[in-house]
């Protein structure tokens, strides 16, 4: 012989390789479409073929001594397999698009078509407070819709409150101090306050309120709580964030509470 010369893999060897080669590269393609929420499709395919591959490969090192090279195809088939069930369980646990989701506590949903052509809880005739009988008062009714400049309506409404009554917007819901109240109604000096003593923003409006406007407002003039007017309109920000209006309807005569209406925007 002249010189040495490096014999090439036998055949199996080089296919082992590939095979290898192959699954790694499905199950990177795998995790870094499941941590950056990418293609569920392409996830359970990457998956499938990563575990796959790793299967076959162990399948064929079967009755041969255990190689540090067959952690490593165990651990395809254990990334592979795992990606593929999260791929599935996204698949089994995603709602179906276009399926409204149901009112909570009855109340009436607002699609984002709606809310862009000013159609809000209320506005449809065959809505409690547009169906009830004439010179009737429904405990809670809808009042008009101002022109909304950008930013669909999240709710609105009419509401009494009695002394320190907390109001949420988003919601309507009147209770006691939480986490998510806005405002808080005080009688004796018939003032409204923000949440905390005063920690967020409201402020006077003059005239009809959009929510542009009363953005531009609370930006220019702020206070911590204004002193109720009837038929004066307020602006507020909310402790979710976003801008709402309140209109005082009817100030409390003896026991009774104020009247207020409201709507909030989304900011």
């Amino acid at each position: 012989m002249t010189g040495s010369q490096t014999a090439d893999p036998p055949p199996r060897t080089r296919e082992t390789v590939l095979f290898t080669g192959l699954g790694v590269i499905a199950d990177t393609a795998a995790v870094a479409q499941l941590v950056t929420s990418g293609s569920v499709t392409g996830i359970l395919v990457t998956g499938l073929l990563a575990a796959l591959l790793g299967f076959v490969l162990l399948l064929r090192r079967l009755g041969e001594p255990l190689r540090a090279g067959d952690l490593l195809l165990a651990l395809l088939i254990a990334i592979g397999s795992g990606t593929a069930g999260a791929a599935m369980d996204r698949l089994l646990t995603t709602p179906a698009s276009g399926v409204a989701a149901a009112p909570v506590n009855g109340a009436v949903s607002v699609t984002p078509s709606q809310a862009a052509d000013g159609v809000t809880p209320g506005d449809d005739a065959t809505s409690p407070a547009a169906a009830s009988p004439s010179g009737t008062t429904p405990a809670s009714t809808s009042t008009p819709t101002p022109t909304v400049s950008g930013g669909g309506v999240i709710n609105k409404g009419e509401v009494t409150l009695a002394d320190h009554d907390y109001l949420d917007l988003e919601s309507g819901v009147v209770s006691e101090v939480n986490a998510t109240v806005d405002i808080l109604y005080d009688a004796p000096y018939t003032d409204i306050w923000t949440k905390g003593g005063g920690e967020l923003w409201i402020t006077p409006f003059a005239g009809t309120p959009t929510m542009t406007a009363c953005d531009e407002q609370l930006r220019r003039r702020h206070y911590g709580s204004v002193g109720a007017e009837k038929n004066a309109w307020f602006c507020l920000e909310t402790t979710e964030e976003n801008i709402g209006a309140v209109r005082v309807v009817e100030m409390p005569t003896r026991d009774e509470g104020i009247v207020l209406s409201y709507i909030v925007w989304r900011r």
